[in-house]
């Protein structure tokens, strides 16, 4: 037996159980054994599960909580336990030394610090079988380093931290190979290519290839970075959002989770003050190219971001509603708040188109070629604006707005709404009439009660 009879006794004695009969000390010492037995097993189980060798306190004392049973205090895992021989003349005794602890200093220590709430947070676990190179994920540097041998793990290790002693991670790693590594270089040259033919065999390919999915993030990448770097090049934008086209065109990528990096290049070709050179240059099909993919985006990805659209719309009220935004900027701001459907030209445009031929009026009476020209082109754009309305109040397909005649009651309405300054404008037009009809309807629905009784 692990505990003899004697122990047993002086066990007793010391809780004040004189004289204990020895059947009662040998079953008791029986029965511990059993119990310790049965504690250790248990233990043992806590202890290959957490894939370790050696057995700690903890492990006992998760043990004796499955037993229900109250867990050991005053011992830590990694405290060596000193067992100190005590003098007595029948037989040895050892025990274990209890630290005397002194309340004052102990009272007078400073409180220790408030921990941390446990918060969660999401990160990308793998994009299109990549992992990214994030705190988050491990870092694959370290495992390539041990299978190269000794020499190869002192030199990433060295080479993996600056002098400051900070470690630097990039945000991705794609391991390409070497077909892709060329398609992708003979792309990007071709696309800078003179010769239309050229370029646009380029762009067939990006917008049919099924083996292209592991650079998709490379080609966002130089969509931004082409942006950002020839912002007056507008031959160079233009083949730039070509790309964007041909990018998501493609069936075969799944370009969802790159959408927050392409909109801001889209979004930029949009509303810039600056796209060229010269201000005659045809930026204005540029910008309709930008708003148009900006609205297939929203209506593709909507479902999936309910704010999407929201955001976008924001974004673009303030630069149409800025009076120190250049009109190349509010035009990019009609066209595109136009191109997300005649809803948010109600609530968005309409309100505000009065006000803003007041501002468009007084920069086209300045003595400046630019302002007038820029302005036509926004009061051609607040007018498809309106013949989007049109066209959704009265019904009719694209193109099929009738012209009607009109009284001085209709355009003294239509003044009040649009200004005078785009009122002129819409009577000019052929279908007029039917801008004027669709105008005033939302106007007249507006003006009903919810039973269809006119409200005075």
């Amino acid at each position: 037996m692990i505990y003899s009879k004697s122990t047993i006794k002086n066990i007793a004695e010391s809780i004040g159980i004189p004289k204990l009969k020895d059947g009662i000390t040998t079953a008791m010492a029986q029965d511990v054994e059993y119990r310790m037995h049965e504690i250790i097993t248990e233990a043992m189980k806590f202890m290959r599960h957490s894939k370790r060798t050696k057995l700690t306190v903890a492990d006992i004392n998760s043990a004796l909580r499955v037993r229900n049973i109250e867990p050991m205090y005053g011992f830590e895992t990694g405290q060596p336990i000193k067992f100190h021989k005590a003098a007595s003349a029948l037989e040895d005794i050892y025990y274990v030394e209890d630290e005397e602890i002194d309340l004052d200093t102990l009272l007078e220590e400073p409180l220790p610090s408030v921990p941390l709430e446990v918060v969660y947070t999401a990160h990308w676990l793998a994009v299109e079988g990549v992992q990214p190179r994030i705190q988050q994920n491990p870092i694959q540097i370290d495992a390539e380093a041990e299978e190269k041998g000794p020499a190869s793990k002192r030199f990433a290790k060295a080479h993996s931290k600056s002098q400051d002693g900070v470690e630097p991670i990039p945000l991705v790693k794609h391991v390409l190979s070497k077909e892709l590594q060329l398609y992708f270089e003979c792309i990007t040259e071709s696309l800078q290519s003179i010769d239309p033919i050229v370029k646009s065999t380029a762009l067939e390919s990006i917008s049919v290839d099924a083996g292209i999915h592991q650079l998709v993030t490379y080609f966002v990448q130089y969509i931004a970075a082409t942006v950002k770097n020839n912002l007056h090049k507008l031959e160079t934008l233009r083949t730039t959002m070509a790309v964007a086209r041909a990018i998501r065109s493609n069936p075969n990528l799944f370009v969802e989770p790159y959408m927050h990096q392409l909109i801001p290049s889209l979004l930029t070709c949009l509303v810039s003050k600056r796209l060229c050179e010269e201000y005659t240059e045809d930026h204005w099909s540029l910008r309709d190219n930008a708003a148009e993919q900006i609205a297939d985006i929203c209506r593709r990805y909507g479902h999936s971001y309910h704010t999407l659209q929201s955001r976008i719309a924001r974004t673009l009220l303030r630069g149409f509603l800025d009076p120190t935004k250049p009109l190349a900027t509010h035009y990019g701001a009609i066209v595109g708040l136009t191109k997300l459907g005649a809803s948010t030209v109600k609530v968005l445009i309409l309100p505000n188109i009065k006000a803003y031929m007041t501002l468009l009026s007084t920069e086209m009476e300045k003595s400046n070629a630019q302002l007038t020209h820029d302005g036509k082109h926004c009061q051609e754009a607040l007018l498809e604006a309106l013949r989007v309305v049109a066209r959704e109040e009265s019904g009719n397909a694209e193109g099929g707005l009738e012209s009607a005649s009109l009284n001085s009651v209709q355009k003294g309405r239509l003044s009040a709404v649009v200004g005078e300054a785009m009122a002129g404008v819409v009577f000019a037009e052929k279908d007029g009439g039917a801008i004027v009809a669709g105008v005033l309807a939302i106007g007249k629905d507006s003006k009903t009660s919810p039973d269809g009784s006119s409200v005075p």
